[in-house]
């Protein structure tokens, strides 16, 4: 097989289409092939590439494919006539306006726009990543600027003369700050971070700039205030006019037909048929008839004025379109107004708005939906990109678009970002820079010769445009209950309380401005956040102590104790961030465990626990102390550093244990208790769950079976000898006592002695399966201290890419057991198949202990011996037999051991 492919098999596919995902820094994402050039700006933009220029021929490199080109330069002169529209719309928009002064700029507005679509698209079309992308100026955008001017207007009644001048420069302000905080934002690289904001809030915000965007239709169309879709005037007054009930029945008809044209064509021109003949025009439907359907009224209604008679001045007079009036050449946008004819104290007032705030937001918000929504459309790029599966980097896309608004803000312009109707471009066949250069062409034409526009096109087909955006927002944001799941709610399927937000989103548009829609997005998003944290419950599992134990195992008298008083031992996994409102579902959990007269500990494990916050540490904090008066101790175990310090600084850790102490000092973590524990006082923190049951499970065993009386089961004389050996009380583990912990005849481990290689006082931390040799197949007889076996678990070397929720102060370890005196250790790795393979590098490493009184004293057995030390081989079958027999036993306390302890 081709090594390349077989590269490309164990590289992964992502989830879109079988191409590279879409976010930077994919584990998945693929470096292959020649690396783009890198950027030479300051700023990090990119620069072009022949081959992302121009389509080439494939054989000869170089050459441009003319008929390639040819369909490039189209695309590019189609959607440059549908963008510079597009303008007209974005422009009426912003200066549409129940204001004389700001509906006068029209004109203004329209040159602006052209020129920032000049620009935006231009400078994309030189410095973008993507070589069929570009940005420009977009409907949401305007819209929240109108309301600024408004604003603006209302603060400037008693001086109209500088509203023009003060509007002008407030959207230029605007443009800036949103670049500059586009730079910032991708310099720092929180690009990603901005598509946290929930999916029903934005799905909101559409739907109530369609709200906005509707009365702006109505209003655009008939010259009249629209509020809550009922003229302003009253709907007598509104039918006393022909000519306005005329332009809003033109209005609805160009609606209709955009809607339904599309399909209409596909059914006159039998599209759905098969064969070459229909594919093709299918295809061709598909790309013009769109457009085809928002000319057509428009040459259908020229058609009819001209053939009336009509005039132009005629249809001005009448108000069916704008006043041919301020249109001039390109330098209109630099000496309509003066800095003199600003009001500065307006603007700051304005800029330090929450409206500017919401707009800057939005702005980033946008470029990132646009990018995102264009990749995942198109996963890879066209002919001519040197890295197709290159994933799309979002911050150097801010930056790159941050950059342009930057320009046109300090040169008179508006801010841009990604739009999809980039999508359509590379639909039509655009793919090169070439296509994109057409649009600024297109644009830049009309912006240089001051073609009039706004006097040639009629107010009833810019308000069609208008209901068509605002339809297809509010369409989206109503219908957005099918992409969510529903809920029960006594037997009823209800829609999921997401699409409420959506739907208050759009509510509150109809009363108030967009911003404070969004803002009531945000604030329900919280809201409902906070319920469904006090609604599910921050305790993933609970476990008692009879099955549960820990990783250190124990010998059968002693799992007999825990067998019967494990019960008081009660442990509680944690998971995600713990705050006030999910606070009532733990102490609820606590205090029935206090309830219970035999639970004397309660673990609370944070393993998956990332943050909480003072006030839930407060309330554990409070459920510990009245726990403690029922005699019922909390433990802590398995912080991170924030857990920690919060739960400190609470008070609801006091006395960690002095293994945890020292790791917190190693780690250098900050902690203001008391560095030494009182040895009449239980511990309240440990770094693992293992340790906490450690401790517990051998408080239990003390007080139920060493320190009784008449213990049960009774204690004989070997069991003893073992307590002291733990305890550090007696120097090792005798053959007689190992002998009969694990039911072998008297002598026999004097008889395997000969075959193994005893090891005395090895030190703790020492790692026999690496640093003694011939360990591969090879077991250990404990009698002094004990042996971990310990899985390596090898460290990625970013983690901040691949991190995951758990944390562990053992990062690159993990304790799978802890072999006491009279247990063998190795097994697992002794017996094979003969042909079995066995990976060193994955096998568990077999480690002395720090505790149970090291040094250890070990008896190492080999398979095949080792030097003149004999192994299994080598022993008589009568040894094989005995030894074969504890061996089972052992294996069968490992399972049940395994089956118990903590995960």
């Amino acid at each position: 097989m081709d090594p390349k492919l077989v590269d490309d098999i164990h590289r992964g596919t992502s989830y879109d289409l079988g191409q590279q995902p879409l976010l930077p820094g994919s584990p998945t994402g693929r470096p292959k092939g020649k690396q783009r050039r890198k950027p030479r700006l300051p700023l990090g933009c990119f620069w072009p590439l022949w081959s992302e220029c121009v389509p080439l021929e494939k054989k000869t490199h170089g050459t441009p494919d003319w008929g390639a080109l040819g369909v490039n330069v189209m695309a590019g002169l189609i959607m440059g006539v549908r963008e510079s529209l597009g303008g007209i719309v974005s422009a009426s928009l912003l200066f549409s306006s129940d204001n004389l002064e700001i509906s006068s700029m029209l004109q203004f507005g329209i040159s602006m726009t052209l020129y920032t679509m000049t620009v935006g698209v231009l400078w994309y079309s030189v410095f973008g990543r993507l070589q069929y992308g570009y940005g420009t100026q977009q409907d949401l955008i305007c819209i929240l600027q109108a309301s600024l001017a408004s604003k603006a207007a209302r603060l400037l009644r008693d001086d109209p003369e500088r509203i023009p001048a003060t509007v002008v420069c407030i959207i230029c302000f605007s443009s800036i700050l949103s670049g500059f905080v586009s730079i910032v934002v991708g310099k720092l690289a929180w690009a990603t971070s901005m598509l946290m904001i929930p999916k029903p809030v934005v799905s909101g915000f559409l739907g109530a700039i369609g709200v906005v965007v509707l009365q702006a239709a109505f209003k655009t169309a008939s010259g009249v205030p629209f509020h809550y879709f009922w003229p302003d005037i009253g709907i007598r007054a509104f039918c006393s006019s022909q000519d306005r009930l005329l332009q809003v029945g033109c209005m609805l008809l160009h609606f209709i037909c955009i809607r339904k044209g599309p399909d209409l064509c596909h059914v006159l021109l039998q599209t759905d048929k098969s064969g070459a003949k229909f594919a093709s025009r299918k295809d061709a439907v598909k790309k013009y008839a769109g457009l085809v359907c928002q000319l057509a009224p428009l040459v259908l209604f020229y058609g009819c004025v001209f053939g009336a008679g009509v005039g132009m001045e005629d249809l001005a007079a009448h108000g069916w379109t704008y006043p041919k009036e301020g249109s001039s050449g390109p330098l209109t946008i630099w000496t309509t107004y003066s800095l003199e004819d600003v009001d500065f104290h307006v603007v700051r007032m304005i800029l330090f708005s929450v409206d500017i705030v919401a707009l800057v937001a939005m702005a980033i918000l946008c470029t990132m939906l646009g990018a995102l929504a264009i990749t995942g459309r198109y996963p890879t790029g066209p002919s001519g990109d040197p890295q197709p599966d290159d994933p799309l980097d979002f911050n150097a896309e801010l930056i790159t678009v941050g950059a342009a608004s930057l320009f046109l803000g300090c040169t008179g312009g508006n801010l841009v970002f990604h739009k999809f109707s980039v999508i359509q471009l590379r639909e039509d066949g655009g793919t090169h820079r070439v296509a994109v250069l057409t649009i600024a062409l297109v644009a830049g034409n009309l912006f240089i010769f001051g073609c009039p526009i706004g006097s040639y096109v009629p107010k009833w087909f810019l308000g069609g445009l208008f209901m068509n955006t605002g339809w297809s927002f509010l369409k989206k944001t109503l219908l957005s209950y099918e992409t969510l799941t529903t809920f029960n709610w006594r037997g009823v399927h209800l829609v999921s309380p997401q699409y409420g937000i959506s739907s208050c989103c759009v509510l509150m548009a109809l009363y108030f401005s967009p911003t404070t829609s969004i803002l009531a997005g945000l604030c329900l998003s919280i809201l409902l956040f906070v319920l469904d944290g006090m609604t599910t419950s921050p305790v993933n599992s609970v476990v008692d102590g009879q099955h549960v134990v820990s990783r250190t195992k124990r010998p059968w008298w002693e799992m007999s104790v825990l067998a019967a008083e494990g019960d008081r031992i009660r442990l509680l996994y944690l998971q995600g961030q713990l705050f006030f409102g999910s606070m009532l579902q733990l102490t609820s959990n606590l205090e029935a465990a206090a309830a219970d007269s035999r639970i004397e500990f309660v673990i609370l494990s944070y393993g998956r626990v990332p943050l909480i916050d003072p006030s839930a540490a407060e309330n554990i904090k409070l459920a510990q102390d009245k726990m403690a008066k029922f005699g019922c101790h909390v433990i802590h175990c398995r912080m991170n550093e924030q857990v920690f310090g919060t739960l400190s600084a609470a008070g609801a850790v006091r006395k960690p244990s002095a293994d945890l102490l020292m790791r917190i000092q190693t780690l250098g973590w900050r902690y203001h208790g008391s560095v030494v524990c009182n040895s009449d006082e239980h511990p309240d923190a440990f770094f693992h769950e293992t340790d906490c049951l450690d401790y517990c499970n051998e408080y239990l065993v003390q007080n139920f079976s060493y320190n009784v009386a008449s213990p049960t089961p009774p204690l004989e004389e070997y069991m003893r000898e073992y307590r002291e050996v733990i305890c550090n009380e007696h120097r090792r583990l005798s053959e007689s006592a190992f002998e009969r912990m694990n039911d072998l005849p008297g002598g026999v481990m004097g008889q395997l002695r000969q075959f193994c290689e005893v090891r005395v006082d090895e030190p703790a931390g020492k790692n026999l399966s690496d640093e003694l040799p011939s360990m591969t197949r090879a077991m250990c007889f404990i009698f002094k201290g004990a042996l971990s076996l310990v899985q390596i678990v090898p460290v990625v070397e970013k983690p901040d890419k691949l991190e995951t929720h758990a944390f562990s102060f053992r990062r690159g370890k993990r304790l799978l057991s802890r072999y006491p005196p009279g247990h063998v250790a190795g097994i697992e790795i002794f017996f094979k198949f003969h042909q079995q393979r066995v990976e060193e590098n994955l096998q568990p490493k077999l480690i002395v202990s720090s505790l149970l009184g090291p040094p250890a004293e070990v008896w190492t057995l080999r398979y095949d011996g080792w030097q003149d030390i004999p192994g299994w081989k080598q022993m008589p079958d009568s040894l094989k037999g005995y030894l074969a027999r504890m061996l089972c036993v052992q294996f069968a306390d490992t399972l049940k051991h395994a089956n118990l302890k903590e995960r």
